[in-house]
């Protein structure tokens, strides 16, 4: 009697160590799922500020209409650079944090950026710049700005999209065919300080001061407000009901969510990569995999927070547009250039492999020369038949 009551004792027992083993591992299961599951509910929540903040401040500087853009082109105002460099130097400047507060965070970022340039030749760098430049004086756009267009209720700026979007499908289909006739070049993916051999620090420094020095210049031969033509003076100078703020002062600002960027998303800035997104979601899956470059863009939440990205952008522009009383009230430019601009802009992006946001900004912040030399050829261009346009009294 007694064996037996020890023999049941015994096997509950062992029954009962054996359930407790398996509710671990499903807890631990659990735990290791919700806490997957929560961090993509941060990294999705904290995109949406973002992108809402971007759209936000883009449309308050008013650099998204296409006069300003254009008439930067040809040097007769100079809204877009003002913000342009200050956003610029406060990136750098955000990177140069980053390097003393999370250095591994900071490097993953950096050699993340590094490996999609490595593939990457100057001639096509430069070809896709030089492209980009000539979409942004015809449509008076950038890939990013068009969520801001939209936002804003710019006239015609959803022709801009369809075109962008035509131009990714395009690249999409072509891409095996443009990266195989090209060979890489090492230094596309090399950085200003290790080409010089310099401290980094220092020439991060010495950019950023370079900078600074370019946007007083500006400011003080030519003040902001003579630039732009207030609606509605009576606005107050800075707040979210204000028509426009300083361009300088939303350069900061923009460059600013670079750091939280880079520190909670390990994510650099840029916007064209949505338009590869959305595109690669038309081809069912089986015609995907004859197009590995559009099928890298088909799954992912990295993937998917650069659409969520740009949808922040639109609101936050559209939010900031009503709320200083101007949706709708830019000047927007001819129907076909809307489309043509479009196209030429997002096809320049997606063979550069970054746009103003992209390689202007982020890549130009990490210093990779690659970046560089993609930023200098779209305003190469964008001036050059900015002048051809505005000579032969085209578009101006």
């Amino acid at each position: 009697m007694t064996d037996n009551t020890n023999s049941n004792v015994k096997i509950e027992i062992e029954e009962n160590l054996e359930e407790n083993e398996k509710n671990k591992k499903i807890l631990g299961f659990d735990r290791t799922k919700i806490k997957s599951l929560l961090m993509d509910i941060l990294i999705i929540v904290v995109m949406c500020l973002i992108g809402f903040l971007f759209g936000f401040i883009l449309e308050k500087c008013k650099v998204y209409e296409p006069k300003f853009i254009r008439q930067q082109m040809i040097f007769n105002k100079f809204l877009m650079m003002k913000m342009f460099c200050s956003a610029l130097a406060t990136s750098m400047l955000s990177i140069l944090i980053l390097n003393f507060i999370a250095k591994n965070r900071f490097l993953k970022v950096f050699e993340s950026y590094r490996d999609m340039l490595k593939p990457k030749s100057l001639l096509i760098v430069s070809a896709g710049g030089l492209i980009l430049g000539l979409g942004m004086t015809i449509a008076g756009s950038c890939p990013g700005m068009i969520f801001v267009q939209l936002g804003a209720g710019v006239n015609y700026s959803y022709l801009t999209l369809i075109g962008g979007l035509l131009a990714a499908f395009t690249h999409g289909l072509l891409n095996s065919y443009l990266t195989s006739t090209s060979k890489s070049d090492p230094i596309a993916s090399k950085t200003i300080f290790e080409i010089v051999k310099i401290n980094q620090i220092i020439v991060r420094i010495v950019m950023i001061l370079l900078l600074g020095v370019a946007i007083a210049v500006m400011e003080i031969v030519i003040p902001w407000k003579k630039d732009y033509k207030f609606r509605n003076e009576t606005k107050p100078f800075f707040s979210v009901t204000s028509e426009v703020w300083h361009p300088i002062l939303a350069g900061c600002l923009l460059g600013s969510l670079q750091f939280f960027s880079l520190l909670i998303l390990s994510k650099s800035l840029g916007s064209s990569s949505s338009f590869s997104t959305v595109v690669s979601f038309v081809f069912p899956s089986k015609i995907l995999e004859k197009f590995p470059y559009l099928k890298k863009f088909r799954f992912g939440l990295q993937n998917y927070i650069s659409i969520i990205f740009v949808l922040s952008v639109f609101v936050g522009s559209m939010v900031s547009a009503f709320l200083g009383d101007v949706f709708n009230k830019a000047e927007n430019v001819h129907p076909y250039n809307a489309l043509i601009g479009g196209f030429l802009l997002v096809f320049g992006a997606r063979l550069a492999g970054g746009c103003n946001t992209g390689h202007g900004i982020s890549g130009t912040s990490h210093l990779f020369f690659g970046s560089i030399v993609a930023m200098m050829s779209m305003f190469a261009s964008g001036i050059a038949i900015g002048f051809f346009a505005h000579t032969n009294e085209f578009f101006f």
